[in-house]
């Protein structure tokens, strides 16, 4: 088994807002469209039919949003990578999924009995992915995993892990965070860490914080050689993948550290066997909380930038539709792989103006003020990053596919 050997993205389904879909996303990143709106885009998958997912009556009456979310997501993801039901029943197909909120419990605790079907349905947060191992009858590895606002990249990093060590040849991987409550954003407020404009501009000189979004992102992963093996259409490669905690090298147990990242961004590049040099455009965590900004943009600098001849191109996807927390790095990688494979990097919104907080220049990094073909001629790697205040970095280096594919009605539609 080559525990080196890039992973291959066969299949992707997403929610997000103004976007019920990857190629919709991607329409909407490259038209520049601001998506970010004062209402919630979804309260739940309003064409979910609990049958098809034999979810029972009884439980589909208290059964979080998130989960109809995440079942939605990879019935999408599947149908895209052309595997169908009967095929994959009974298989070894491994299930990762993230989440860190639980505020539909929040919201039924006290008003619900408190039995079996309240916790398989609702309290339990391992539901997330096991309701999916159930539904299509998947006997692979099973988790769900909570880093906080790391927790969708960190799903995929262990997907990947499986598919390396062979212990599944296919694996559905993803990320889920619906707003659904009012305590987590009430205590953001309370510490300053919400946008009072109500934008996320990442790396500006006016960031302010961040907007909730809700979001769901399920990506469907194999070997590069089962996927070529199998004659499956393959949108990017995930070349590698790392994740860090970074210790107690920041002053608060929430904040990020400069050292978090170079960590993780280094362990990718190695995992990958690249040099950081050849990523040219980098998905940023970028949730616009000014002093965590500056930290990211300085570690991509002194990581990546300065060891380019071009610089390194950065953004987030947060620009345009706010911040899905656990689903965040999901918009990214579906941003990502849709980038590397057109070799071309869509705008990062809110870029008129970068933050005097960072040397730019000095670093070698650059914003991205509008849609620019790939830097360079070599071939197009993105690093995907995340950050959860639980302490944990995750990095994905996505490249582009063997044989690109070319027009824009091909896939993830």
């Amino acid at each position: 088994m080559n525990t080196c050997e890039p992973i291959a993205i066969v299949g992707m389904g997403c929610r997000f807002p103004g976007a019920d879909s990857p190629r919709r996303l991607w329409e909407l990143v490259r038209g520049e469209v601001d998506a970010v709106t004062t209402g919630r885009f979804a309260d739940d998958a309003p064409e979910f039919a609990p049958e098809d997912y034999f979810v029972t009556e009884r439980e589909n009456a208290t059964l979080d949003p998130q989960h109809r979310m995440l079942l939605s997501c990879a019935r999408d993801a599947l149908a895209d990578a052309g595997l169908r039901d009967e095929v994959i029943a009974g298989q070894d197909v491994g299930v990762f999924m993230g989440q860190s909120t639980g505020e539909h419990w929040d919201r039924l605790h006290g008003e619900t009995t408190v039995d079996m079907y309240a916790i398989a349905t609702a309290a339990a947060r391992g539901m997330a992915s096991g309701r999916i191992s159930y539904a299509w009858d998947l006997r692979g590895p099973c988790a769900t995993v909570d880093a906080a606002c790391s927790s969708g990249t960190l799903a995929v990093h262990l997907a990947c892990q499986s598919l390396r060590t062979g212990e599944c040849d296919t694996a559905l991987a993803g990320g889920v965070s619906l707003v659904l409550g009012t305590d987590h954003t009430d205590g953001y407020a309370a510490a300053g860490m919400l946008s009072s404009s109500g934008r996320c501009r990442f790396g500006h000189e006016d960031a302010d914080g961040f907007v909730r979004a809700d979001g769901a992102g399920v990506v469907v992963l194999k070997r590069l050689s089962q996927a070529q093996a199998d004659g499956d259409r393959i949108h990017a490669l995930i070349l590698g993948s790392a994740q860090a905690s970074k210790g107690r090298t920041a002053k608060a147990v929430i904040a990020p550290s400069v050292e978090g990242y170079v960590q993780v961004i280094s362990r990718a590049a190695a995992v990958a066997g690249i040099t950081p040099a050849a990523i040219g455009y980098v998905e940023a965590h970028g949730n616009a909380a000014p002093a965590g900004d500056r930290l990211e943009l300085q570690a991509i600098g002194a990581t990546i930038g300065v060891h380019r001849a071009e610089p390194c191109l950065v953004g987030s996807v947060k620009t345009n539709i706010g911040h899905p927390e656990a689903a965040g790095g999901m918009a990214g990688l579906v941003k990502a792989a849709f980038a590397v494979r057109e070799r071309t990097v869509p705008a990062s919104l809110h870029s008129d103006r970068p933050t005097s907080q960072v040397d730019w220049t000095g670093l070698n990094i650059a914003p991205v003020p509008s849609t620019t073909p790939w830097p360079g001629t070599g071939p197009a790697i993105a690093g995907v990053s995340s950050y959860g205040l639980s302490g944990t970095f995750v990095h994905l280096l996505v490249g582009e596919p063997p044989s690109p594919l070319h027009g824009v009605d091909q896939g993830a539609h």
